[in-house]
């Protein structure tokens, strides 16, 4: 396929500053080759954050149809079917994990007051061909400790899904500059699911989510993980590291300081539902992965997927009642 591209680098041959931090302490990791793009995306770690992030970076055109049909960079997803019908995927799994913690949550004493006239305001940031808004539609209620609490979806996105589902599905999808504009604190809940590999300056997204969830809200996060057992054998061949989509990859630790920059607290949420949807995608690149479909009901098995691929090691974050709390 064609793609275009933004360097960061200044004039050709000029290594980049790290666009966590701008420092221009950083080292070469190795390039390779897209699978998707024919192009050759460099890696680079800054030396004072540890922040991995590629250059050149794809431009935002490579997220059309035919990324949302799995037919491009993300072919282990097809989006539009699981908007469709999730429930006839694996995703349904990841979405009813997110709900549980979502209504965990919001069962603890003293986090956010929620009831039948003060519904649940849920941002999906990043929320591409608007699977889970879909879900929480049709969900339509929240158990809050034993009330329920109506539910609102608003999704974010720039793919070319966003306009579709505004004008024909009815939903709230608000762009950049609307988040920004909104008052703060608006959102009880924000979901930011395997988007900020995405963006070029993940410290962008983190302050933005930090200023529209409301005290006591919780943010849930997922993003691979540069950390676990898998990245440190296999480098930049970590499976993850897509250079054509995921340009900006992050640690556990890396991440618990950008919240604490943005004045959330950092916190570690237990996966299960998450990683068997991953456990089941990754299966279909394996030839004769149907066979071992079985295995995701395994309690073991998703507890071994989780430590290889640190899913729950990465960190989401809470936003304090006060600087105090």
């Amino acid at each position: 396929m064609g793609a275009t591209f933004t360097r960061f680098s200044g004039e050709k041959g000029l290594e980049p500053r790290c666009r966590l931090c701008d420092s221009p302490r950083v080292k070469l990791r190795g390039a390779k080759r897209g699978r998707f793009v024919d192009a050759e995306f460099r890696f680079y770690q800054c030396r004072e954050c540890g922040f991995l992030f590629v250059d050149p970076v794809t431009d935002l055109d490579i997220y059309d149809d035919a990324y949302y049909a799995g037919r491009s960079a993300d072919p282990l997803v097809n989006y539009r079917d699981e908007y469709t019908n999730y429930d006839s995927t694996a995703r349904r799994f990841e979405f009813q994990d997110f709900v549980r913690l979502a209504q965990n949550h919001l069962k603890r004493p003293g986090v956010t007051a929620v009831s039948a006239e003060r519904p649940v305001n849920w941002l999906d940031f990043g929320c591409g061909a608007g699977g889970l808004l879909k879900y929480l539609r049709n969900l339509r209620t929240l158990n809050c400790d034993g009330n329920e609490a109506p539910v609102h979806p608003v999704g974010h996105d720039i793919g070319s899904y966003a306009d579709r589902l505004r004008r024909d599905d009815g939903f709230e999808i608000v762009d950049w500059n609307e988040l920004w504009q909104m008052p703060s604190g608006r959102f009880d809940i924000i979901t930011c699911i395997e988007v900020i590999e995405h963006v070029p300056n993940p410290w962008s997204v983190i302050e933005l989510l930090a200023r529209s969830l409301k005290p006591g809200g919780l943010l849930i996060l997922t993003t691979g993980n540069l950390n676990c057992p898998l990245a440190k054998l296999q480098g930049i061949h970590f499976g993850y590291c897509t250079p054509e989509i995921h340009i900006s990859l992050l640690t556990p630790t890396l991440l618990k300081r950008l919240y604490r920059e943005a004045g959330l607290t950092p916190v570690r949420l237990r996966y299960y539902g998450a990683i068997k949807f991953r456990f089941l995608k990754n299966l279909s690149r394996i030839r004769g992965g149907e066979v071992l479909v079985g295995l995701a009901n395994f309690p073991p098995m998703v507890k071994l997927a989780d430590w290889l691929f640190g899913v729950s090691a990465i960190p989401s974050a809470f936003k304090p009642l006060s600087r105090s709390s």
